[in-house]
C-alpha cells in the first residue's frame, strides 16, 4: 500500500513539474508578446531593372520615376498613409498602459529620413540541375540602394517641375553647363593659364592640342566657371580620362 502511494506521489510530482514548466513557458511567451514592438514603419519601395547597364546613377531613375504624373500622385498618397500611420501609432502610445516602453519603441521605429527606398536590380544567371538536366533561370540581385525622405523627394520633384520635366536633373545640368562653355570663357581660361598645360607644362600658343578641362566633371556636378576650369594638352586630358574611367571635357 505504501509503495502504491509512493508511486502515485512521484507521478503527481512529475505532472505538477511538467504543468509548472508549461505554465512558465506560456507566461514567458505572453510577456514577450506584450513587450514586443507593435509598430512597423510603412516604407515605400521601388525597384529599377538596370541589367546590362554600366555606371548606373540611381538618381536618374528616380528622376524619370518622378516625371511620371501617375507615380507622383501615388507617392503623395503614400505620404498621406505614413502620416495616418504616425497618428494611429501615437494614439496607441497614449492609450497604452506601457506608455514609456511604447513611446521608445515608436521613436526607434519611425524612420522618416529613409522612408522612400529605391533599389537598382540586376538579373544574374543561375543554374539548377535535376535528373541530369541543367536549366538556367534569372535572379534579381540588388546592386545599389538609395533611401530618402519625403522632403528630399518633394524638393527633387519641384526642381524637375521647374524645367518642365524635360530631362533628369543630371542630364539637364550637363547640357546647361556645356552650353555655358562659350568661346569668350575658353579664351579667358587660355590667357589665365598662359596657353600652358597645367599637368605637363606644354606651351601651346597656336592652340593646337589645347583643351579646356573641367576639374570636377560636369557629370559629377561640376560647373563651367573659371575656378573649375583649366588648360590641359590633349595627351594629358586623355590619360586623365583613362585614369578616372571617363572622358573629361
Amino acid at each position: 500500500m505504501r509503495k502504491g502511494a509512493q508511486k502515485l506521489d512521484t507521478t503527481t510530482l512529475i505532472i505538477i513539474a511538467i504543468s509548472s514548466i508549461a505554465a512558465i513557458i506560456f507566461a514567458i511567451v505572453i510577456i514577450r508578446k506584450i513587450l514586443a514592438n507593435p509598430f512597423s514603419y510603412p516604407y515605400f519601395r521601388q525597384s529599377f531593372d538596370v541589367s546590362n547597364k554600366r555606371n548606373v546613377d540611381i538618381k536618374n531613375y528616380i528622376d524619370e520615376f518622378l516625371c511620371d504624373k501617375v507615380n507622383w500622385i501615388f507617392l503623395q498618397s503614400h505620404e498621406e498613409d505614413i502620416q495616418r500611420w504616425k497618428e494611429n501609432a501615437r494614439r496607441t502610445v497614449r492609450r497604452s498602459l506601457l506608455k514609456g516602453l511604447r513611446a521608445r519603441q515608436l521613436y526607434e521605429t519611425e524612420d522618416d529620413l529613409h522612408a522612400y527606398r529605391f533599389q537598382a536590380l540586376r538579373n544574374q544567371k543561375r543554374y539548377m540541375q535535376r535528373n541530369y538536366v541543367r536549366t538556367s533561370y534569372d535572379v534579381a540581385v540588388p546592386s545599389s540602394t538609395f533611401a530618402v525622405s519625403w522632403i528630399w523627394l518633394a524638393d527633387r520633384h519641384a526642381q524637375l517641375e521647374k524645367i518642365g520635366y524635360a530631362a533628369t536633373l543630371k542630364d539637364y545640368h550637363s547640357t546647361n553647363q556645356r552650353r555655358l562653355m562659350t568661346r569668350a570663357l575658353r579664351e579667358q581660361i587660355m590667357k589665365r593659364d598662359h596657353y600652358t598645360c597645367q599637368f605637363c607644362g606644354k606651351y601651346m600658343p597656336d592652340e593646337i592640342g589645347l583643351q579646356i578641362d573641367h576639374i570636377v566633371p560636369v557629370s559629377k556636378g561640376g560647373k563651367s566657371v573659371p575656378s573649375n576650369l583649366r588648360v590641359l594638352c590633349s595627351k594629358c586630358n586623355a590619360s586623365k580620362g583613362a585614369k578616372y574611367g571617363e572622358l573629361w571635357e
